[in-house]
């Protein structure tokens, strides 16, 4: 396109986004035991005959312009109006798409109340899109809890298709589980029975639904049905079009809530109800590094967090092998007083200090089949001495990761089209 041609699509992608002019399609989301419709996907579309016609084309120009925060509000006020117009039954899920830099920002006044009375009425689940979804790990966390209590279920699209989706998936405690359409469409590779495996232990620890993506054909439906998936999407079970008119109960009524985490006010506390042993700063580096050793070999996806009482116990051989797992996909991240931001490179920092963080260490790996972290605090009143537990206990783990997640820094945007 001319210089031109570029600036009118700019200022007409401009004028749609402020004359509220998105509207939505809505996808079912099947039981596949009893092929029940039991909710719907809204997507988003632009005005017919325009160029803005597809959600692709309208996310591009939304993150292009620097207004994806308005438009995910506007694409919500838009689905939310039309299924209050189609009279959505109230025992069917509503899930509307949420981009991560959205959570946490202010609804624009003129769109609150549909947004208000639709989360009311219906059963919403809000669906956590892959892009950025490890950039900014503090806000993310903070805006799913926030919202919370106020829907039926956070659901965490397309994993398998985005390598930060797998390594954030433990610390998200998604109720659903959206597989990518990758994974059902491409058959049992050995990369489709890693993702598989992930999930199936996501969903027994913590009661999650798994749902699949891109059923497109009967051998699509028969794939997602043997590997367990409870619903499913895609063309052959139902085409994005607007709401029916008329609805019936679900014959399969479904809950998607799945058991919470606990919030931590630091990583320490994950060891609450726990026998502690007490420790010299010799015995602590010692142990830190056998857990810090082991952790080197560590692959996406995963998580490798650290948290120091003192900046000069962050040596030269740890910057390197943080920056070597960075590389690798691992999301990785090192916090402490005195540290820089980033404290290696491609290695998330904390942009603040927090003072209730202060002498205390966790060294934390998070992976696959592996959840392991030692939880230190110095001892008050004494002189180098601390109080610390290890841990493998994958909950426990999983909630000491929140806590310290919920202090670093936004890293790189990684952010599609």
């Amino acid at each position: 396109m001319s210089p031109g041609e570029v600036e009118r699509r700019d200022n007409e992608f401009v004028r749609i986004l402020r004359e509220r002019r998105l509207e939505s399609v809505f996808q079912p989301i099947v039981h596949l035991a009893s092929r029940t419709t039991i909710g719907f996907e809204a997507l988003v579309r632009g005005p017919a005959g325009s160029p803005f016609t597809d959600a692709h084309t309208l996310l591009r120009y939304a993150y292009r312009s620097g207004l994806v925060v308005e438009f995910d509000w506007v694409a919500r006020a838009a689905a939310c109006r039309a299924a209050m117009a189609a009279q959505l039954a109230q025992d069917q899920l509503l899930f509307l798409n949420i981009e991560p830099l959205a959570f946490g920002t202010d609804c624009p006044p003129d769109l609150w109340t549909d947004i208000e009375t639709a989360f009311a009425r219906f059963q919403v689940v809000l669906e956590v899109t892959e892009r950025s979804l490890d950039r900014d790990p503090r806000s993310l966390l903070e805006g799913i809890d926030h919202q919370r209590p106020d829907v039926a279920g956070i659901a965490i699209d397309d994993l398998g298709g985005n390598g930060a989706t797998l390594s954030m998936l433990p610390v998200l405690a998604a109720d659903v589980i959206k597989l990518d359409q990758s994974v059902i469409q491409s058959g049992p590779t050995p990369a489709v029975m890693q993702i598989m495996d992930i999930a199936y232990e996501e969903a027994e620890r913590t009661g999650a639904t798994i749902l699949a993506e891109g059923v497109e054909t009967p051998a699509h439906a028969a794939f997602a049905q043997s590997a367990g998936a409870t619903l499913a999407q895609g063309l052959y079970l139902g085409p994005p079009a607007p709401l029916p008119t008329a609805f019936r109960a679900a014959e399969v009524p479904l809950s998607v809530n799945s058991e919470p985490i606990a919030r931590l006010a630091t990583p320490f506390d994950a060891l609450e109800g726990r026998e502690t042993s007490r420790a010299d700063l010799t015995y602590l580096t010692a142990l830190s590094n056998h857990l810090t050793d082991r952790a080197a070999e560590l692959v996406a996806p995963a998580l490798s967090l650290v948290l120091l009482p003192d900046p000069h116990l962050l040596t030269r051989a740890d910057r390197i092998r943080l920056a070597l797992l960075a590389q690798r996909g691992v999301v990785t991240g090192v916090l402490g007083p005195g540290l820089p931001d980033p404290p290696a490179t491609g290695v998330r920092g904390a942009r603040r200090h927090d003072p209730a963080l202060d002498g205390h260490w966790a060294t934390l790996t998070l992976s696959p089949g592996t959840a392991s972290a030692l939880l230190a605090r110095t001892v008050p009143g004494s002189v180098g001495e601390f109080e610390f537990g290890v841990t493998h206990d994958r909950r426990r783990v999983v909630a000491a990761a929140r806590s310290l997640l919920r202090r670093l820094g936004a890293g790189s945007a990684m952010v599609d089209g």
